[in-house]
């Protein structure tokens, strides 16, 4: 079975990226909230088991160069592609071993991390125990695992629609017949659903154009492969449990929140649910919840389920939120909102408050220490004095910033960081973008950040992204992207309309340039020197 899995995967790569809520800075603050004392990130050991190509793994080790990283994935492929890619790099803190997780557990080194993202529901039962099994005997004493997989019942809707395709394309020997009837089936199912409000077709139709837009290497590995098996989350902890580890709680801490649902529901919740497993469970119910970010420790290690807003005086903040309205009046009381671009915001009529969202969304996408961070705010309040601050009013602002800042972190608005990121915001004279980015920009429009993000680059963009090495001055940028214009392997427009006469090339494009530059700084793709 693994044999036909590795075929598969050698077959069609499957696109590796980054993915932030792996890194280990973010399962650092996870444990810490929680109590733990988790390793330091200077010296840390990381594994990731299933690392693809090496999308994930690679923008880790560039930006944490006093850390070791191990990827383990079954495809030779993926393992050649990542070889090359680390090669051309010049990492050296990285290995990548093609290896069978029944085969590899002896042969592995103690974590302080181990990563297994997009793999536990898509291999043999034996496989997932080998790879619970190395997480118990290869995590460290205050280790943290990451896991993610499938979870019913949410996946019960695309179950249905993934049995309906294997069903049909099971008569097909070619893969890439396969992949093309399994799209013919997507749209004839679409094109057949009932037109109607119900539950059933609103729940469908949602599944299948979801299912439509996905790349031919998700549908084929995630949809198409005899493997895909989900568990409801309380079956899961009962696994890990067998083999030594606990639950620690969610990547995405704002889905631990009850407090998320509607008061009444929350109220009945914590009356039927008294503990954190069946509570999350019966949350999983609520929401339908498809899949889950796991994370896990050792069964022994004692845990703080009451989260001390004091903890934040150890953490990095960092947040885009922006005042719906501006100027912000930091003096007065009124209520002011301040949001993402997602739709995700805050309302407070705290001074501080609003005085830290200022600060914090000037430094974007920078972090402040959080005494620095109180600091900060404090100096833009024209009734306090900033030379010699009340010591009394100064740790009492400091205690209800860190109440909000929790508050907003469980909620996504605000990042919680264990050390500051390498990031610059002035590109320079002779700016040069993040390495990996460049790198990735050759054969995608989809980079990694400093952040370890995925940031989609239009087709300008990845054109200047690819010439960012810190070779060329702005002068030359605009040369050789107007070259580009000029044998149309490049689009240029203003207010609209294309631009083809050359010195309003030249022009348009210094200006697009000179933007340009400031948004990819403010994306975090110039490292700081």
């Amino acid at each position: 079975m693994n044999e036909a899995i590795r075929d598969s995967y050698n077959e069609i790569p499957y696109e590796s990226h980054a993915f932030p809520q792996t890194h280990p800075d973010h399962l650092n603050v996870i444990a810490r909230l929680f109590g733990m004392q988790p390793a330091p990130l200077r010296g840390a050991r990381v594994l990731e088991l299933g690392c693809g190509s090496g999308g994930n793994l690679i923008p880790m080790a560039a930006t944490m160069p006093d850390a070791t990283f191990v990827g383990v994935d079954l495809a030779p492929r993926h393992i050649e592609i990542a070889r090359a890619r680390v090669t051309e790099l010049g990492l050296r803190n990285v290995e990548f071993r093609a290896a069978d997780l029944l085969d590899v557990g002896a042969s592995l080194g103690e974590a302080d991390y181990i990563i297994a993202h997009g793999v536990f529901s898509w291999v043999p039962p034996a496989v997932q125990n080998a790879l619970l099994e190395i997480c118990a005997t290869k995590l460290a004493r205050n280790g943290v695992a990451f896991v993610s997989y499938n979870t019913y019942p949410g996946w019960r809707m695309r179950g249905t629609i993934r049995d309906f395709m294997i069903y049909h394309v099971r008569q097909f020997a070619d893969t890439a017949t396969r992949i093309a009837q399994a799209r013919a089936m997507l749209d004839f199912m679409a094109q057949n659903t009932p037109d109607d409000k119900s539950p059933f077709a609103v729940l469908l139709k949602s599944e299948l154009e979801a299912m439509r837009r996905a790349a031919d290497a998700y549908l084929f590995h995630d949809f198409l492969e005899p493997n895909n098996d989900p568990v409801y989350f309380h079956e899961f902890v009962e696994r890990a449990a067998a083999h030594r580890l606990q639950y620690l709680g969610e990547s995405e801490l704002e889905t631990m929140l009850v407090s998320n649902f509607p008061p009444p529901v929350a109220q009945t919740l914590a009356k039927i649910a008294p503990d954190l497993v069946r509570s999350e469970q019966l949350m999983d119910f609520l929401r339908n919840r498809q899949f889950r970010q796991t994370l896990l420790v050792h069964a022994d290690v004692p845990l703080t389920r009451a989260v001390d807003a004091g903890l934040l005086r150890g953490f990095e903040i960092a947040s885009m939120a922006l005042p719906a309205t501006r100027p912000v009046d930091l003096d007065s009381t009124e209520k002011t909102r301040f949001g993402l671009a997602s739709g995700a915001g805050m309302s407070t009529t705290s001074p501080i408050v609003k005085a830290a969202f200022v600060v914090l969304g000037e430094r974007w996408p920078l972090s402040i220490p959080f005494a620095e961070l109180c600091s900060a705010a404090r100096s833009r309040l024209a009734t306090l004095p900033t030379a010699a601050p009340d010591a009394t009013q100064a740790a009492q602002d400091a205690s209800v910033l860190a109440a909000e800042l929790l508050r907003c972190a469980a909620a996504t608005i605000v990042e919680l960081r264990p050390r500051a990121l390498p990031i610059a915001l002035d590109p320079g004279p002779r700016p040069a973008a993040y390495a990996v980015a460049r790198q990735e920009a050759r054969t995608g429009a989809q980079v990694s950040n400093l952040r370890h993000e995925t940031v989609v680059l239009d087709e300008f963009h990845r054109q200047l992204v690819l010439r960012l090495d810190g070779t060329r001055n702005r002068a030359a940028l605009v040369d050789e992207l107007a070259q580009l214009v000029t044998t149309n392997a490049l689009a240029i427009e203003q207010e609209g309309v294309e631009v083809r006469d050359p010195a309003s090339v030249r022009s348009v494009m210094g200006n697009a340039i000179d933007q340009a530059l400031v948004g990819l700084a403010r994306a975090a793709l110039f490292p700081r020197a």
